[in-house]
């Protein structure tokens, strides 16, 4: 009984350096319902497909294979920049689609493969295809946009669209 209540002790104490290392997470976030259920779901997998599932390294995880891109968004008075991160990719890997309320940024970070004579201690990279879309707080031009990638950075540059003013109409009687 006494080795149970260890086994809890360290299985908390790894539970509470996990909260501990969460991010921050900005406005723009993509949330997924699922997620929830697809980590219980992991959890319970992990725990029932392991012999001795509290002596297994828990650092030692196989490489995730969902991969969201963090997006910051902001704007100034005659445009909207996102900026994405995106390490490890290839511009030609990166799509990107726009109208003139919405963008949309797909692709997809491939798993490096393991090389022969050589284990990983700790894997917490993630990797496989994303495809997100926000929805712009303004109007822009599509036509116009420019996009650079570099060091792993995205960067969408979106001009705003004119604002058009109300125009008065009269009532004719």
């Amino acid at each position: 009984m006494e080795v149970r209540n260890n086994t809890q002790v360290e299985v908390s104490k790894m539970a509470r350096g996990r909260t501990l290392a969460k991010k921050e997470t900005g406005e723009l976030q993509r949330w997924d319902p699922w997620d929830t259920f697809q980590e219980m779901e992991r959890m319970f997998r992990d725990f029932f497909m392991s012999p001795f599932p509290l002596m297994r390294p828990w650092r030692l995880r196989p490489a995730r294979l969902e991969f969201t891109p963090e997006v910051d968004l902001r704007e100034t008075d005659k445009e909207l920049i996102l900026s994405a991160t995106l390490p490890g990719m290839e511009k030609d890997d990166i799509d990107i689609d726009v109208t003139s309320d919405r963008i949309t940024i797909s692709g997809e970070r491939k798993v490096e493969e393991e090389k022969p004579g050589e284990s990983y201690h700790l894997r917490q990279q993630s990797y496989g295809a994303f495809n997100v879309s926000y929805a712009l707080p303004a109007e822009i031009k599509p036509d116009n946009v420019k996009a650079t990638y570099r060091n792993g950075i995205l960067e969408v540059t979106m001009p705003k669209a004119e604002v058009r003013e109300a125009k008065k109409v009269t009532i004719e009687g």
